[in-house]
């Protein structure tokens, strides 16, 4: 019995020594913050259907790779955790809630999806817990009262409208059709397109769905073209966009199409082929891979050395946008006294900076639809094998 009381006194002594030694290394700084290091998670479709979107997580990860072969950030390196959730919501809540309950990450940075950041955001708000440019652009997380949350890029409620306008004004449309994806992201452009049907005078003939692990959209396009529209807006991925256009070509259907941001991608023609593509609208965030901007040429540089085998697209540029501010913000706290409630602040304090793809961040004060990284959409269209810059009207 003596034997056993020492074995269990050292065996609790051990445990509180494992528990006192995050303390210990913490010191006055936050979670995920040691002597050396700064761990900063984000969840990613590493593999499954939507997997081209892990080009978000590619894209942060060589600014972070970056970073630590250029001394780090006041001293530490930073561990960017990537976490394969496959794009499938369940799986996201149990990986973040590990984020923050097992791993202490100091902040989520460059997550991708929609329907994933929105089954997760209450919690990581909930949790006091930083996220910093999440690959969405579902209303949720874009209006959520929370001085945690900083998003990307605009609501896809704001692009749906911006969509309209689009079709109207640029492609002369008077009936519209619709295909977009059946999950938040989709379902939140279908609600900004019709918030200003009536104001631009435009009638939606036709609006279908497709599930996110949809192989074919044949049905949708054959429904569509039978509604006789004058102009598609398809809130499709990557993928979907290809099938559409696939399938748009082998009904010999030369409706005009403008596609949401989150759809532009090489990826598109490499799938459908150039002539399918051929003419297409897209909406866009970034300036492309071919500006001649010291940022988007060092964007360029960092992929092509850390991941040679990708093409260059805009989704590399959104995983880049928030990896540069989240760095940035860590960089300018200093080596002492790094907490999340000072991050924001910090965060908060970034006024006309330019060392980003963006090619100007300022985020102000409050909560989450005060902290967008960017805030205006532009547009290119796909021609003779290339994406080219459209000016529209209302920009010039």
């Amino acid at each position: 019995m003596r034997n056993l009381k020492i074995r269990i006194g050292s065996g609790l002594a051990a445990f509180l020594l494992a528990a006192m030694a995050p303390l210990a290394a913490w010191g006055q700084n936050g979670p995920g913050i040691s002597d050396k290091e700064i761990l900063l998670c984000s969840y990613q479709p590493m593999t499954g259907s939507t997997s081209s979107y892990f080009r978000m997580g590619k894209g942060a990860d060589a600014w972070m790779k970056h970073v630590n072969e250029t001394g780090g950030i006041n001293g530490r390196m930073v561990n960017f955790n990537m976490v394969d959730d496959k794009y499938e919501p369940a799986r996201t809540a149990g990986i973040v809630k590990r984020f923050v309950e097992r791993d202490n990450c100091f902040a989520i940075v460059a997550p991708l999806g929609s329907a994933p950041t929105v089954a997760v955001i209450d919690y990581v708000v909930e949790s006091k817990i930083p996220i910093i440019g999440a690959g969405t652009g579902a209303a949720k997380p874009l209006e959520i009262q929370s001085k945690w949350v900083f998003p990307l890029y605009p609501s896809y409620r704001d692009e749906g409208r911006d969509l309209v306008k689009f079709a109207k004004e640029v492609l002369k449309a008077k009936r519209i059709a619709l295909l977009y994806q059946n999950d938040p992201s989709g379902k939140t452009h279908l609600d900004g397109i019709k918030s200003v049907l009536a104001e631009h005078g435009v009638q939606l003939v036709a609006e279908q769905g497709y599930e996110p692990k949809e192989v074919d959209v044949s049905s949708q396009v054959l429904t569509m073209k039978n509604a006789n529209p004058d102009a598609i807006i398809c809130s499709c991925a990557p993928e979907p966009a290809a099938k559409f256009y696939t399938e748009r070509r082998k009904l010999g259907w030369k409706v005009p199409v403008v596609n949401v941001f989150f759809g532009k991608s090489p990826k598109v023609p490499e799938l459908a082929g150039k002539d399918a593509v051929e003419g297409v609208y897209f909406a866009t965030i970034f300036r492309d891979f071919d500006s001649t901007a010291p940022q988007m040429q060092q964007a360029l540089s960092l992929l092509k050395k850390y991941y040679p085998q990708e093409e260059p697209d805009a989704i590399h540029l959104w995983g880049f946008a928030a990896a540069q501010v989240a760095t940035e913000g860590l960089k300018r706290m200093g080596r002492n006294n790094i907490t999340r409630d000072r991050f924001v602040e910090t965060l908060e304090s970034i006024k006309d900076f330019k060392g980003s793809v963006v090619p100007n961040v300022t985020i102000n004060k409050g909560n989450a639809p005060e902290h967008f990284i960017v805030r205006e959409m532009s547009y290119v269209v796909y021609t003779n094998g290339a994406f080219k810059e459209f000016p529209v009207p209302w920009q010039k």
